[in-house]
């Protein structure tokens, strides 16, 4: 294996096992929804381990870090389904086992009751009507940057984006608060409870996000800090300003340019896993033109929780009702 502060090269006899680990549980049936924990079953305990080498949390000041060679073992995935809900073929399917394994080696993976169905491993892709939605599936406005899930006090700490195909190289921006060089005055600005977050509309039907724009709105902030530093929560597409205080607003326009200041786009190709680290950094993507023939952009996507604390106050907020799904729990 080589590692460096932004890249983990994993080598060939790892992903060899992996593959031989993910193909044996898909043949007989398992599903990534399936119970046990399979952090816990299934993979032997060193295979398991160097997983867990590799699959190690990015560094907390860049917020990202990318895994090559992981899932080299693997076979054609097919092509690119016309929705996140259509069949694979059999090496897709393994692909979402050794997603699961490698994730679960990191921490707790989960999803969400009402985004993919409950779906622990996502399919990213460009749907048809959903072109310009501020979602996964869109493809021909940029994806703006924003924290994934902020609208939720159980939202991952880790995203994990695994690239299937991506003919026209359309990377994965990443930008961390913490290269953002705010002022103290900006950072006390945008620790008050200001900005209303809603989910979005991968929740439920496309086009529906605006149906929590009627409930009563709760601030949470912006910025908040760890033992180690500042932390984000930001997704203002779907936000709602609670104040015209020019200070607030001059700190939370200052917030974004530094943010497009600092973004680094990573090259994504097939194998190539994007690990972000929640709590610091933001992502988006810029456009693309989808050709719905089978060969668009592709990625995998699965959520990550650590045993890592955050503000006590945020275990008030209800998340918008929204339930988290764990291995063996159902959809």
């Amino acid at each position: 294996m080589q590692r460096s502060a932004d890249r983990v090269i994993a080598g060939p006899g790892l992903a060899e096992r992996l593959a031989r680990e993910a193909y044996r549980l898909a043949r007989s049936g398992v599903r990534p929804e399936d119970p046990p924990n399979l952090r816990t079953t299934g993979a032997a305990a060193d295979l398991a381990a160097d997983l867990a080498a590799v699959m190690a949390p990015p560094e907390r000041h860049r917020g990202y870090r990318l895994v090559s060679g992981l899932l080299d073992g693997f076979g054609d995935p097919g092509s690119t389904p016309e929705h996140w809900k259509d069949d694979q073929n059999a090496d897709a399917a393994a692909i979402d086992m050794a997603i699961m394994l490698a994730a679960s080696a990191m921490g707790d993976v989960f999803g969400w009751a009402e985004q993919q169905d409950g779906r622990l491993v996502h399919n990213i892709l460009p749907i048809r009507g959903q072109e310009t939605l501020q979602v996964g599936a869109g493809s021909v406005e940029p994806l703006a940057r924003h924290t994934e899930d902020a609208f939720h006090p159980g939202r991952p700490h880790i995203l994990m984006l695994v690239c299937m195909r991506n003919p026209e190289s359309v990377g994965t921006s990443v930008a961390s608060v913490r290269r953002t060089g705010l002022t103290d005055a900006e950072y006390a600005q945008l620790e008050r409870p200001l900005v209303a977050i809603t989910p979005d509309d991968s929740y439920g039907a496309p086009n529906t996000a605006h149906r929590w724009l009627d409930r009563e709105a709760r601030g949470v902030a912006t910025v908040w800090w760890a033992d180690d530093g500042p932390c984000l929560r930001y997704d203002p597409v779907y936000s709602r300003v609670l104040t015209d205080d020019p200070a607030f607003l001059d700190a939370y326009a200052a917030l974004g340019t530094r943010l497009v200041e600092c973004e680094a786009e990573l090259p994504l190709t097939p194998g190539d896993i994007v690990l972000v680290d929640n709590d610091v950094a933001v992502h988006s993507r810029r456009s693309f033109r989808p050709s719905y023939d089978g060969t668009d952009r592709w990625l995998k996507r699965t959520i990550i929780r650590l045993d890592r604390p955050r503000p006590a106050g945020e275990a008030a907020e209800d998340g918008f009702g929204q339930r988290a799904v764990e291995p063996g729990r159902g959809r």
